[in-house]
């Protein structure tokens, strides 16, 4: 998975758009031109003003780069690079979770940020609790805690029938809880996802009955 440098290009003409992003669009225009050490010097002055922005300033462009990063299928970096995730992005996500403790978002732009990439990787399990904490029903982090739950289980069982990675009990209990989770939403997120849920269910059980 290699940088797309065409999106990094249109990329930097989305954050033109805003005056005060004008150092980040810089970045990503000399990121898509390969000039990757002219670009680092750009987004070093950009971090540089970010950091110092209102609180409400630096979340919106916070989760403007991660649905931009969520969306880039290249190597994330390109479009969040270390630097911006560590020195703006993620500081500002823990103000804005605590400055709103009921607030389901920061907690889960935390999990869909902080795990993935090549230099981070907190577990997002546990920013997708905190989310689901403040808001039982708050679909978003419900469809991510289902999603996240079933990366791991695919791992855990992919060396089946010979060998379960991880701990099939627990499996279970996440399983059974992703699949609670999968009650309210959409009809097509559901056909898409019970089966598989359903058959990952079973495959934990037949190698705990057999280890029993």
């Amino acid at each position: 998975m290699g940088y797309d440098l065409g999106s990094v290009r249109a990329l930097a003409q989305d954050a033109a758009e805003r005056p005060a992003w004008s150092l980040f669009a810089e970045y990503c225009r000399l990121r898509g031109e390969g000039l990757r050490s002219e670009a680092l010097k750009a987004l070093d002055a950009f971090i540089a003003e970010a950091v110092v922005w209102p609180l409400a300033e630096r979340v919106a462009f916070s989760v403007w780069v991660g649905e931009q990063r969520q969306a880039y299928r290249g190597q994330p970096e390109a479009v969040l690079p270390v630097p911006l995730f560590r020195l703006l992005v993620r500081p500002t996500l823990e103000a804005w979770a605590e400055a709103s403790p009921g607030d389901p978002w920061p907690p889960l732009w935390l999990a869909r940020l902080s795990s993935g990439g090549s230099t981070w990787h907190a577990p997002a399990a546990p920013f997708l609790a905190q989310a689901l904490a403040r808001d039982p029903d708050f679909a978003p982090a419900r469809l991510d805690f289902v999603l996240e739950v079933m990366r791991g289980v695919s791992y855990s069982q992919h060396e089946l029938p010979e060998l379960y990675l991880g701990d099939a009990a627990q499996d279970l209990a996440d399983l059974t809880m992703a699949e609670a989770f999968l009650r309210g939403m959409e009809l097509e997120r559901q056909f898409e996802l019970r089966p598989r849920l359903v058959q990952a269910r079973q495959a934990a059980a037949r190698w705990i009955e057999g280890r029993g």
